[in-house]
């Protein structure tokens, strides 16, 4: 009785595993056959790769020139955290102390240094190579306080200003930072220029690999006709075309990569003096985050190509 129980539970788990073990088998003969047709068909698929692959590639070098930008505002961070605050000429001992004390109650400031004229004529003489400089008779430079800030928010220097204006001993203060800022306004010009260009250009994308793929469903459509008379489903019949759209859009996003670094090995001259005039010395690189976002923006609308052009044209190639 106990044997024929086991006979009958592993007959059953035989039947239910044969459903999974076709789906998986159908899955990889719809990935070969794609690679298969790839082959077969170099210069039509190969001309549809190319060509998605130059669309791709120029929200991503946006993008990335952005991100070239980004990496040189990261190198002048620290002069986004600091703040020059000029005394003025006649303030007294008291207000100087008076200040720097108000100043090291600040949550904002990290640390204060004073540098008195005597020794700001010395950095400047030693920067600008002047012998004797330092023995001016009479000093022009002010006391100056140089501050570290806590954060480069661009709050936190409006705030710290603020108070700094009612400060009997403050003539003038210089925030720092104005670059950075400009840094960011012109990378984020790139970041959402790159996004709208690839939401525009994706459009694009669909509807090239979607008329391929309308022409490809074409030439099967006897297949497909034959496949529907057995009772094949509208599932089983799109996956080919779901694999031909992704691995189409998967490669052109590889290509876009390639281009992209190809283009930006051509313009690493001009980024790289770009970055000189701010002081900073950086290798251009292609930001692997947008490689991985190519890559996976091409499977997608190839994917998505095909399921829109698979269920408009096979619901009617399937009717007898």
């Amino acid at each position: 009785m106990s044997t024929h129980s086991a006979t009958d539970s592993h007959a059953t788990r035989e039947k239910s595993s044969r459903p999974l073990a076709t789906w998986r088998r159908h899955h990889r003969q719809c990935l070969k056959a794609a690679f298969t047709r790839l082959v077969r068909r170099p210069v039509g698929a190969w001309a549809t790769i190319l060509v998605l692959g130059v669309v791709l590639s120029l929200p991503a070098l946006v993008m990335t020139l952005g991100h070239q930008v980004e990496r040189i505002g990261e190198l002048w961070m620290a002069d986004a955290a600091r703040m020059d605050v000029y005394m003025k000429a006649d303030a007294s001992e008291a207000d100087r102390d008076a200040l720097a004390e108000w100043l090291e109650k600040q949550d904002t400031v990290k640390s204060l240094q004073l540098i008195s004229p005597e020794a700001g004529l010395q950095t400047l003489a030693l920067r600008l190579q002047i012998d004797g400089l330092e023995s001016m008779e009479s000093n022009p430079l002010p006391w100056v306080a140089e501050l570290t800030l806590r954060d480069t928010r661009l709050e936190t220097r409006l705030a710290l200003a603020e108070g700094l204006h009612q400060q009997p001993a403050v003539d003038d203060f210089s925030a720092g930072g104005e670059w950075i800022e400009r840094l960011e306004q012109i990378r984020g010009f790139f970041q959402e220029l790159g996004w709208w260009l690839l939401v525009l250009l994706g459009l694009t994308v669909l509807f090239v690999v979607g008329n391929t793929l309308r022409l490809e469903l074409h030439e099967r459509r006897r297949e497909i006709a034959l496949i529907a008379l057995i009772g094949g489903t509208e599932r089983y019949m799109l996956r080919p075309l779901l694999y031909d759209g992704a691995l189409t859009g998967l490669l052109g996003g590889a290509i876009a990569a390639i281009l992209v670094s190809s283009a930006l090995s051509m313009v690493s001259g001009p980024v790289q003096r770009f970055a000189a005039s701010y002081g900073a010395a950086i290798e251009p690189a292609t930001d692997p985050g947008v490689v991985g976002l190519l890559l996976a923006a091409g499977t997608f609308l190839g994917w998505l190509s095909a399921q829109i052009i698979g269920r408009f044209y096979i619901g009617r190639l399937s009717t007898p």
